[in-house]
């Protein structure tokens, strides 16, 4: 995930990436910044989050931490509802 940061915005970690992210996961390729999010980097996401049944996101002490797959829908389904601009990066 951060990887594709560096890659798009030459950030370690870009504000609400893991909303922009997870946006990818579930719409297709997007372009973000100065690439795009391509389909391989979707599938990679996709294939570890299956298998560990968690995604990547920043909690309120502004540190990376793992939340199960269904908690973290809830969070962004509820992140989005308050902004719809949050999936822009």
């Amino acid at each position: 995930m951060s990887e594709i940061s560096e890659k798009c915005y030459c950030a370690g970690w870009l504000k609400n990436l893991e909303y922009v992210l997870w946006h990818a996961v579930e719409n297709g390729e997007k372009k973000f910044g100065q690439d795009s999010i391509a389909r391989s980097e979707i599938d990679k996401m996709k294939q570890l989050s299956t298998v560990t049944n968690c995604w990547i996101y920043i909690n309120n002490n502004e540190a990376e931490t793992a939340i199960l797959l269904d908690e973290w829908k809830i969070l962004q389904h509820n992140s989005f509802a308050k902004d719809p601009n949050i999936i822009n990066g």
